[in-house]
């Protein structure tokens, strides 16, 4: 398995992968959102990519100064990590993990922050195991005003 930054040819895999993370998420808002974070230089996306050279995993995420439960003021705060479901269980999630915090820590970043659903188990168990603490629950509620 090789993890690498992303480059521009592997922009429709990155489409492809969170489109699969995020499958609500409507596909030209995803095309939009990869042609602005794709330009910051805050913003990085790790890949995995398998012997055959397909690209199967995918980590994103940029720094920022707050996050709900951080102390610091330099924060790597990860937006997105998927692994496919043929490749889960292997170490790829993990090695994506470990890229993103040898980057923070090398670039100043003092913590590392995620966030995921409620309802979402297997991400919880994924956090846990690479060492998060969990430091928060929040249900967002909305009404429409009419």
């Amino acid at each position: 398995m090789n993890i690498r930054l992303l480059t521009k040819t592997d922009h429709l895999d990155w489409l492809r992968m969170r489109c699969e993370l995020w499958p609500n998420a409507n596909k030209n808002e995803q095309r939009h959102e990869i042609q602005i974070f794709g330009n910051r230089d805050s913003y990085k996306v790790w890949i995995a990519e398998a012997l055959d050279g397909q690209v199967v995993a995918f980590l994103e995420g940029q720094t920022c100064n707050r996050a709900d439960g951080c102390l610091s003021d330099r924060i790597f705060f990860i937006e997105g990590w998927w692994v496919d479901q043929k490749y889960r269980r292997q170490g790829v999630g993990h090695a994506l993990m470990r890229a993103a915090e040898e980057w923070a820590k090398t670039n100043g970043c003092q913590e590392l922050a995620s966030d995921t659903w409620l309802d979402n188990d297997p991400s919880h168990a994924a956090h846990l195991s690479f060492g998060f603490k969990e430091v928060d629950r929040n249900i967002t509620y909305r009404k429409e005003l009419k």
